[in-house]
C-alpha cells in the first residue's frame, strides 16, 4: 500500500475523531443550558478511536442527527426537556409514524428511547441523561446492553417484548409485564444505580411497515 493512501486512511480516521469531538461538546453545551452537564468523551478516545472507520462513521452520523435535532429544538422556542415536541421532532427526522395514542401516554418526567428493530439505539431524549452518568463516547461507543447491571431475566423480558413489537405480533401501545427493577451502571466512573419501570412500548412505522420501537420508561435514582 502506498505512502499516499495511508495518509489519506490516517486522515479519514482523524476527521472522524475531530467530527466526533465537535458535535459532541456542542450535544453537552446544549444540555448545560438547561441544566444537565455531562462530559462529552474521555482524555484519548479510549473507546471510539478502536471502532473501525465504518463503526466511527455511523457513530459520528448519529451524533449528528442528534446534534441537529437539539438545534432545531432551540432555535424554534422549545426546551430540550419537553418531551412531547422533542420525540416528536424526533419522529419526523427518523421519517417514523407512531401510534395515535402515544403522546397520552408520555409525560415530561418519563425516558423516551427509540430503537430500530435490529435493537440499535436511534433517540433518547433529555430526560433520560439526567439519569445516565456516562459519556457521549461510552453511549455511541459501546454496545447499549453492556452498558448495565440487572437481573438477567429482566433482560431477556425487554429483548422478547421488544421482538414481539418488531415481529408485528404486537399491533398496539401496550404495558409490558416487566415488573419495577434495579439498574446499575457498570462502566461509568459515577456507576449510577435507579429503579426502572418499563411502562410502555409501541410499534413505530415507516411505509406501513414496523422500522422501530418507542419505549416509555419511568426512572428514581437510587442512593448508594
Amino acid at each position: 500500500m502506498s505512502a499516499e493512501i495511508l495518509e489519506d486512511l490516517h486522515n479519514v480516521g482523524k476527521s472522524y475523531e475531530e467530527d466526533f469531538k465537535s458535535l459532541s461538546q456542542k450535544i453537552c453545551m446544549m444540555f448545560a443550558t438547561e441544566g444537565v452537564y455531562r462530559k462529552p468523551y474521555l482524555d484519548g478516545l479510549p473507546y471510539f478511536s478502536v471502532l473501525s472507520d465504518k463503526e466511527k462513521s455511523s457513530v459520528v452520523d448519529h451524533l449528528r442527527f442528534y446534534c441537529e435535532l437539539c438545534e432545531s429544538q432551540i432555535s424554534e422556542g422549545f426546551k430540550l426537556r419537553d418531551n412531547l415536541s422533542f420525540t416528536w421532532r424526533a419522529f419526523k427526522k427518523l421519517d417514523l409514524v407512531p401510534r395515535g395514542d402515544i403522546f397520552s401516554h408520555m409525560t415530561d418526567e418519563d425516558l423516551i428511547e427509540i430503537y430500530s428493530c435490529e435493537n440499535k439505539q436511534l433517540y433518547r431524549n433529555f430526560k433520560f441523561f439526567e439519569f445516565c452518568s456516562y459519556t457521549l463516547e461510552e453511549l455511541h461507543s459501546l454496545e447499549w446492553w453492556t452498558l448495565y447491571d440487572r437481573d438477567s431475566e429482566i433482560t431477556m423480558k425487554i429483548f422478547d417484548a421488544g421482538a414481539r413489537v418488531a415481529a408485528g405480533e404486537i399491533t398496539e401501545s401496550y404495558v409490558p409485564d416487566i415488573q419495577p427493577h434495579r439498574l446499575k451502571e457498570v462502566k461509568s466512573a459515577e456507576c449510577s444505580i435507579f429503579m426502572q419501570q418499563v411502562k410502555l412500548m409501541s410499534p413505530l412505522k415507516r411505509n406501513k411497515k414496523v422500522e422501530a420501537i418507542l419505549v416509555v420508561e419511568s426512572a428514581t435514582p437510587v442512593i448508594n
